[in-house]
């Protein structure tokens, strides 16, 4: 329960400088004890911290304590009785992101809407000899490369993104790229890809990847190679991607004449 109580505390350090600072101090409580039963910190059937914890570790009033436990059992995330303390009555169960092989288009702008994107960079730059001539483009063209991860809506990185596009001439910024589906703005760009290739492998991840994704270095990435053309069959948008293959899967239907 110590380390518990300090991990907690570290997440409630972190909400008073950010926006959870303009709420009550109850539900800036129950907000953090709610991830951590989300997330898998606190397991099912794991005993809550009392109040009294709770007002000792986050020097709040009882109250406040008493109705941030409240809030979690109004939402029959734990249960509570007398003499017995409260309980995590939610089951945790990872949900990987599901990415598609068929109905590709669609199926990916809606899963960027369901995403948290971070871009790490971005950047106007003459592309490497592999990815120039996928491009077809002549030595010293530039395109437009951006890296970015992605996050499920628990906030876990599934997936890091390097993209080389070609083609951009507005609304292509690092506040649109966190907050609409690249692909959307590749539209805005008037770039209407009609279709998309891909090959799939593995490779393990390198230092930065790996802080990036949550893994240990050298753990086993599944590898994407993504080709998009436009209808008249030339390719403007090369993506590299790597997934953690826990939070992320394929999902492929096949049909049989």
């Amino acid at each position: 329960m110590p380390e518990l109580l300090h991990s907690l505390k570290s997440d409630w350090q972190l909400a008073q400088h950010g926006a959870m600072l303009r709420v009550p101090l109850y539900h800036q409580l129950y907000s953090v004890l709610k991830a951590a039963i989300l997330d898998g910190t606190i397991p099912h059937d794991a005993q809550m911290p009392t109040e009294q914890q709770l007002t000792e570790t986050f020097d709040v009033s009882r109250i406040t304590a008493k109705r941030a436990m409240d809030e979690l059992a109004a939402e029959k995330l734990i249960s509570r009785f007398r003499g017995k303390g409260s309980h995590v009555t939610y089951h945790y169960t990872p949900k990987p992101v599901r990415g598609p092989l068929v109905g590709m288009l669609e199926s990916l702008i809606d899963m960027g809407e369901h995403s948290i994107v971070r871009v790490l960079s971005i950047e106007k730059v003459v592309p490497p000899v592999d990815i120039r001539e996928r491009l077809n483009l002549s030595e010293g063209d530039y395109v437009h490369k951006v890296i970015r991860v992605s996050s499920n809506e628990e906030g876990e990185p599934y997936a890091y993104y390097v993209s080389w596009t070609v083609g951009i001439s507005r609304a292509y910024t690092k506040r649109k790229l966190e907050s609409t589906p690249r692909l959307n703005l590749l539209r805005e760009n008037d770039i209407s890809l009609t279709k998309m290739e891909q090959v799939l492998s593995a490779k393990n991840a390198s230092g930065r990847i790996a802080a990036e994704l949550d893994v240990e270095p050298g753990a086993a990435l599944l590898s994407v190679r993504r080709f998009s053309s436009t209808e008249s069959g030339v390719i403007v948008d090369v993506l590299e991607a790597l997934y953690n293959p826990e939070r992320y899967q394929f999902a492929m239907v096949m049909g049989i004449d």
